[in-house]
C-alpha cells in the first residue's frame, strides 16, 4: 500500500454542528471564468485529504499549491502532525476485526480570499510528505468562458 490523497475544489466551506464540514459550490474539475485575464475571484477553497497506510506515520505534511503556468508556489501551509511515536501507539491501540488496511488521515482546508488568477490552465495541489516525497493531490482546470 502507498500514500495517496486528494482535493475539493468548492467556493466556500463551512464548520456545521457536530464537527461536519459543508462544501459549497463544488467544482468537478474544471472552473469556467467570464471576463478577461487577470481577474480575481472573492473566493476559492480546497479541502485536501491525505491517507498513508498505518505502517507509514507522517513527521511533516506541507501542502503546496500552484497557479497555472507557475512552477512556484504561490502557497504552503504546513499540516500539524502528531510525534511518530504518538501514531505508531494510536494505530497500535485501535481494535478492528474487519481486516480492511488501517490509515492515518490528514486533511485541511485551505481558503484563498481574494484569488488573482493571471491565465487559464491547471491549479495543481501536491504535499510534500517528510521533506522527501511529494504526493500529487489533485488539479482544477481553469478555462476561459466562451
Amino acid at each position: 500500500m502507498s500514500r495517496y490523497g486528494y482535493s475539493i475544489f468548492c467556493d466556500d466551506i463551512r464548520n456545521e454542528a457536530g464537527g461536519k464540514l459543508s462544501f459549497i459550490g463544488c467544482y468537478n474539475g474544471v472552473i469556467f471564468i467570464s471576463g478577461q485575464f487577470p481577474l480575481v475571484l472573492p473566493k476559492l477553497c480546497v479541502h485536501t485529504h491525505i491517507l498513508s497506510p498505518a505502517s507509514q506515520p507522517f513527521s511533516s505534511i506541507v501542502v503546496r499549491c500552484y497557479l497555472p503556468g507557475d512552477e512556484t508556489p504561490f502557497s504552503e501551509e504546513p499540516i500539524e502532525t502528531p510525534r511518530r511515536s504518538e501514531q505508531t501507539e494510536l494505530v497500535a491501540n485501535l481494535k478492528t476485526d474487519t481486516g480492511a488496511p488501517l490509515f492515518i488521515v490528514a486533511a485541511t482546508s485551505l481558503i484563498f480570499t481574494p484569488l488573482e488568477l493571471r491565465n487559464s490552465g491547471l491549479m495543481r495541489v501536491r504535499a510534500l510528505i517528510d521533506a522527501e516525497q511529494e504526493l500529487r493531490l489533485g488539479s482544477l482546470r481553469i478555462e476561459h468562458a466562451s
